[in-house]
């Protein structure tokens, strides 16, 4: 038996996925499987991955989304400890052998996470949590004493940045299939409720997917999410129930960048009444940031400033769309994007 699953679930992903599958393989650590679910793909998503022979495990799938991709790659897992990686980010030496070791040494912990690279086009890249990139406020690897209050401070978990015990996630269950957007930090909430986590202060994670934005088309694919993007009610509803006392703090500071993100995706979606909605509810939670005072800004107005807002983040998303496809294409040379 596999001592790690790694889950990979992809939707043409054949320009990152290479990427991605190299820097699991390489790593050093406990024997693991690899399992590269591919959610429906129309690209050269399954030679990419057959490329690669017995190494890994393909299951092939109607498109359903990351979550029941995931929920597949879990049910076909043996491995004691498990990881979810998107097929558009990848690991950096050691995370293999660090997170299992952490979870070896730290058997009251449910899972832990590390730190992050995040690669944004436009932006320079940045380090989560910021923490680690100051000279301020020390961190140790350490068993978090109040993980909502963390992840509400520091921003710190990535899909493939964290390292789960199989046993706690049977006991919870899987990831919600009808959670079309942020269906991953649901899971993170959820599962943080039946048990501690860890955090490793050192960046293993990279998240790097500029490639896949002009490949898939970045705006066109978050348009299609915001078609269909839950209700901040649905998303909280396995959670809330949950939490402590002590949790709501900083929950409501983790919802009011969930709710702040569906409200955009479904202004980018065209659903300006819902997106109203959801600023007048949440918008309190909110973290003040560009899009978001515009949204407030607009929610705070009459209906005319409201229309405005919308389509001053509409416009600024289209604009922002067309740049990285143009960057990327240029950038892109004997196959190899930069």
């Amino acid at each position: 038996m596999a001592m790690v699953s790694v889950v990979i679930p992809v939707y043409n992903g054949a320009v990152t996925l290479r990427r991605c599958l190299n820097s699991v393989l390489a790593q050093n650590g406990d024997p693991m499987e690899v399992i590269v679910v591919d959610d429906g793909s129309t690209d050269g998503t399954t030679d990419v991955a057959a490329s690669y022979g017995s190494r890994i495990i393909v299951l092939v799938q109607e498109n359903q989304g990351q979550a029941a991709a995931r929920n597949a790659g879990l049910s076909a897992a043996t491995g004691q400890y498990v990881a979810f990686l998107d097929a558009d980010d990848y690991w950096l030496p050691g995370f293999l052998r660090t997170t299992t070791g952490f979870l070896d040494a730290h058997p009251e912990a449910s899972a832990v996470s590390v730190g992050q690279l995040i690669k944004v086009w436009g932006k320079p890249p940045r380090i989560r949590p910021r923490v680690l990139a100051s000279r301020g406020e020390a961190v140790q690897p350490c068993v978090l004493d109040d993980f909502f209050a963390f992840w509400a401070r520091h921003d710190h978990i990535r899909t493939g940045s964290a390292m789960m015990r199989r046993e706690v996630i049977e006991r919870a269950g899987y990831q919600r299939p009808d959670l079309r957007l942020c269906e991953d930090l649901e899971y993170w909430g959820y599962l943080a409720t039946f048990g501690a986590w860890g955090f490793i202060p050192e960046v293993l994670f990279v998240s790097d997917g500029s490639a896949a934005a002009a490949s898939t088309g970045w705006l066109r694919k978050y348009v299609a999410r915001g078609r269909v993007c839950p209700t901040v009610e649905q998303w909280q509803e396995r959670i809330v129930p949950r939490l402590q006392d002590r949790d709501w703090q900083g929950f409501r500071r983790v919802r009011g960048r969930i709710a702040a993100t569906f409200a955009h995706a479904k202004i980018l979606a065209g659903d300006d009444l819902a997106a109203l909605r959801i600023v007048r509810r949440y918008g309190s939670e909110f973290a003040r940031r560009l899009n978001t005072r515009l949204m407030l800004y607009g929610a705070a107005g009459r209906p005319a400033e409201w229309k405005i807002a919308c389509r001053m983040l509409r416009l600024r998303e289209r604009a922002k769309s067309v740049l990285i496809w143009l960057s990327c294409v240029l950038g892109r040379r004997d196959g190899q994007w930069f």
